[in-house]
């Protein structure tokens, strides 16, 4: 009987301070009005939690017990850019959403608060079985170590076609190794582990092997943040490659990998012709001050050449800087290719005639 009691006595503890855990941090309740925006919740938080684990774990426990799950989310005309703010506005003011924007939101929130975190995209499995839908969490890093959070298992599950508000911190500062039980990011650097797995051996239950040259996720993701939008795609599309045979989500992550690819290729490129076509610009406007003044003035004084051939070396500068990002350009995509083309040779005409000017120039003096 003593024996039963004590049993008894225990297992009321454990749930004692297992709820104790959950909800230690966050020992005041934040205000309505700190909660309508990614400043203002970052901004009260911080004011008032003492360290990176507690801050993260009340940012955590307030998106697990405020915000509700949208079994039925709209959708966004094909032709709208995605804009995180305004998706991280819209989800804090209705105080509904799905994975991506409870994500987004922990990633705007920690980073305000100076503590690093990123969105991940990913999927899962329950009982073993891969769920059907891509899903997204953060990976954060705190106290010399990444951690993973998942605010969206945290606050519930789905039922019937409807959410059930269930709150809980299983999915709160969750070690990597544990994470992997369950979650699978399409990126194997957030695997964060020197050993990640392989797609077929997550799907399969399978232990990860044991590499003979542990990788350096932490290297990776060094190199992630000097990385321009575009060499992130790619070097997030070679380390999905590498990490073996992927399911119909990994395929399909990869697919719009590859056109997210070609849109910044685009934009990069685009960016490289404007840039170079206002240096071109720049310099064709100089040069032509040159040439209408040499026409209107056919007497020029030593002092006066002197002038204009500064003002031919300033084209000549602004169109060596257009040739200097033209020769940048690599991989043009083909509804490009004609307009650089004819730029870099407009400027090696223009650059030419420019040289032959200043060399007129000089020999006048």
């Amino acid at each position: 009987m003593n024996k039963t009691i004590c049993l008894l006595f225990l297992w009321l503890a454990v749930i004692l301070q297992s709820r104790l855990t959950y909800g230690q941090s966050i020992s005041m309740e934040i205000p309505d009005a700190y909660t309508r925006s990614a400043d203002s919740l970052a901004f009260y938080i911080d004011s008032n939690y003492k360290n990176d684990e507690i801050k993260l774990r009340t940012l955590y426990h307030w998106i697990t017990t405020h915000m509700h799950y949208n079994v039925f989310p709209t959708f966004v005309s094909v032709n709208e850019q995605p804009d995180e703010n305004r998706e991280i506005a819209r989800a804090l003011q209705t105080r509904e959403g799905v994975c991506r924007q409870f994500a987004l939101i922990f990633q705007a929130v920690s980073r305000r608060m100076d503590i690093p975190a990123f969105f991940v995209e990913g999927y899962t499995k329950q009982n073993g079985v891969i769920t059907p839908e891509p899903h997204a969490w953060c990976v954060a890093y705190i106290a010399g170590q990444w951690y993973n959070y998942d605010p969206t298992f945290g606050m519930g599950y789905v039922k019937n076609q409807r959410f059930v508000s269930s709150a809980n911190d299983r999915y709160c500062q969750v070690e990597p190794k544990t994470f992997l039980q369950t979650h699978m990011p399409f990126d194997p650097m957030w695997q964060l582990v020197a050993n990640p797995y392989s797609f077929q051996a997550f799907d399969e239950g399978k232990t990860a092997p044991k590499a003979q040259t542990p990788y350096c996720f932490n290297d990776s993701i060094h190199n992630y943040l000097t990385q321009t939008p575009l060499q992130r795609l790619q070097s997030v599309s070679r380390r999905i490659e590498q990490n073996g045979q992927g399911n119909r989500l990994v395929d399909y992550y990869m697919q719009l990998t590859a056109s997210n690819i070609n849109v910044y290729r685009q934009r990069e490129i685009y960016d490289i012709y404007k840039n170079a076509m206002k240096h071109y610009n720049r310099g064709v406007d100089n040069y032509n001050d040159v040439v209408r003044y040499c026409r209107a003035n056919r007497r020029i004084n030593r002092k006066e050449r002197e002038n204009l051939i500064l003002q031919i070396e300033k084209a000549l500068q602004a169109f060596n800087e257009a040739d200097k990002l033209l020769q940048t350009a690599q991989q043009v995509p083909e509804q490009y290719a004609t307009a650089i083309n004819n730029l870099k040779t407009t400027v090696v005409e223009t650059t030419e005639k420019a040289k032959l000017k200043k060399d007129m120039l000089k020999e006048q003096n």
